[in-house]
């Protein structure tokens, strides 16, 4: 894909059923040709607008991506203050939900620029937990022809209480959730039956409960494609706020573009 300097940048609101919304923005060149589609999902504490991720979105709409950053729903629920529905948009479940919406508003042409898109060419790319849920997400959408994990990848936590406390509604709802998906949500089982290329990045800095996350993906799916920074945090070392790129950053991306050109050029 060629370079590009112009990248156009347009918001948009999904309003759901119940009353939530998805907010995100679509990147893109002009005049050069559908491109295909990378749709980035952000982890469990960040935003869109995290650090790296305006960024990242930009870099990959220069490289000729038709590129969609979004909130996930419970970003807007937090946000309006009602402590019941955000206890219920933090759900993995509501996560998938979420990124099923995009997905299809996507593959329909119902976002901005849909003109620039090759909804046929659909990739998705999952930071922290949003790796775990991307990977579930390409196990139920065929539209997904490929899947990037960014430091994630692995089975859903159980939140714990705290010193004897009772869990907190969101706590309750999360656990809950779990308990109703064990099938579902089997990270690994789903992983091992993916017919579709799979590149999952791993910080070698990042914690020892997904370095042995990110193993068992390798046992589970050898034929896939995993990279190791070694030097490499959970946010490969960037900010909140951003300070700009890093090295670890900076492969990670280089990593990703060359993967997906491989794959949807």
């Amino acid at each position: 894909m060629s370079l590009q300097t112009a990248v156009m940048l347009e918001p948009f609101r999904l309003e759901q059923t119940d009353g939530t919304v998805l907010e995100g923005e679509v990147r893109a060149t002009r005049y050069d040709g559908r491109k295909p589609v990378l749709i980035l999902g952000h982890g469990f504490r960040g935003h869109k607008d995290w650090a790296f991720w305006p960024d990242v979105a930009e870099r990959f709409a220069r490289q000729g991506y038709y590129t969609v950053t979004f909130n996930f729903a419970r970003i807007a629920a937090a946000a309006s203050g009602g402590e019941r529905k955000a206890a219920e948009t933090v759900t993995l479940s509501r996560e998938l939900e979420d990124w099923h919406a995009i997905v299809k508003a996507a593959a329909r042409g119902k976002l901005p620029l849909a003109e620039e898109a090759d909804p046929e060419r659909l990739a998705v790319l999952g930071h922290s937990r949003a790796g775990t849920s991307s990977l579930l997400l390409a196990g139920e959408r065929p539209e997904v022809k490929a899947a990037v994990v960014w430091n994630g990848g692995g089975a859903p936590i159980r939140p714990p209480a705290e010193d004897g406390r009772e869990l907190t509604p969101a706590q309750r709802a999360l656990v809950d959730d779990l308990d109703r998906n064990r099938e579902r949500f089997d990270v690994r089982r789903v992983f091992a039956a993916l017919d579709i290329p799979v590149l999952v990045v791993q910080g070698g800095w990042d914690s020892e409960r997904l370095l042995e996350q990110h193993r068992a993906l390798r046992e589970s799916a050898p034929h896939q494609t995993y990279v190791i920074i070694p030097d490499a945090d959970h946010q490969f070392g960037a900010s909140d706020p951003y300070k700009g790129t890093t090295e670890a950053l900076d492969i990670a991306f280089d990593e990703t573009a060359a993967f997906l050109s491989r794959i949807l050029d």
